[in-house]
């Protein structure tokens, strides 16, 4: 007993020193209580997220989320091409179709780091897979016997592995988790800058017309995220879908949602034209240009400026 307590100690010690933020996480969860000297090591001294990953047989689903945090494109990091395509293929799997909402969110933020065209694909079917249920299940919204899988919400203190069995398949996650879910979804398809991303966004945000409304549209915080999505995707689609959202917010007076929009179409285009829907319908029948990336200082002067108003 005492043993695995003096590991505790010193690995909260070496973690106050080296300034690890998951320590807690870590030190409380199921792996370290039952590989106490292995985890601590690798807290110090972290695995190669990519051995992780590509490990038979399968790791622990804590080292796995925390691999997918840590991980690098392989084919941009020295990797080869083999590599980076059995990486894409955990990603995909883990971000569509994995039991635990957890690593389906720790897949999709992995994801949209990629430059892949195949982690956009992957992240278009992880949002609309965001609900968890399998195929053959029924949507618990439409049958009230169904039981949500899960507890807690994300951002917890609780080790992943706490909060939920990750061996057993779920019959839908909590609405907090699904809403999760999509919105690092979405925003990751905004990193992909790419004009089908923009397509897809567009259906979720409002830009697209309500006939083609994505499931997930109806929820505010899932359409905020759609429009920071379209607002970082370097596309004239992305102008076009913005300007619409910016239309039909007006009538609403969501103060955020509008200042959200307008910040968007002002950092894709460099204009620094007032949020008015007329105005700007003449910048995208005029044609749109795209302004050069903004360098740091640009952008934290421009987040500066959003958050005064």
């Amino acid at each position: 007993m005492v043993r695995p307590m003096l590991l505790a100690w010193l690995a909260v010690a070496a973690a106050a020193q080296l300034g690890c933020a998951g320590t807690w996480d870590t030190v409380t969860s199921r792996r370290f209580r039952e590989h106490p000297g292995p985890t601590m090591k690798h807290m110090i001294v972290p695995e190669d997220p990519v051995a992780v990953l590509l490990a038979d047989p399968v790791r622990d689903p804590d080292e796995r989320a925390a691999a997918m945090r840590r991980l690098k494109e392989p084919v941009h990091n020295g990797g080869t091409q083999d590599t980076q395509d059995a990486i894409v293929g955990v990603l995909e799997r883990a971000a569509t179709a994995d039991p635990s909402p957890v690593l389906r969110l720790e897949a999709v933020g992995a994801l949209a780091r990629f430059e892949d065209v195949r982690a956009m694909n992957a992240l278009m079917t992880a949002y609309q897979n965001a609900h968890g249920r399998r195929a053959d299940e029924p949507d618990p919204l439409k049958s009230p016997d169904v039981v949500a899988a899960g507890l807690g919400a994300p951002g917890g203190r609780k080790a992943p592995t706490d909060q939920f069995d990750l061996r057993r398949g779920p019959t839908g996650y909590p609405p907090e988790w699904v809403s999760a879910i999509r919105c690092r979804a979405a925003e990751g398809l905004g990193r992909t800058n790419r004009p089908e991303a923009a397509r897809f966004l567009a259906t979720i945000a409002g830009g697209a017309g309500t006939d083609v409304a994505k499931e997930g549209s109806e929820d505010r915080d899932v359409r905020l995220a759609a429009v920071r999505g379209l607002g970082k995707c370097r596309q004239p689609e992305a102008v076009a879908a913005l300007t619409e959202v910016l239309a039909a917010e007006a009538q609403k007076k969501d103060t955020a949602m509008i200042g959200r929009t307008h910040q968007g179409l002002v950092h894709l285009t460099g204009k620094k034209l007032p949020p008015d829907p007329a105005t700007w319908k003449e910048v995208v029948q005029a044609g749109v240009t795209i302004a050069p990336e903004p360098t740091w200082f640009d952008t934290a002067l421009e987040t500066a400026i959003f958050w005064e108003k």
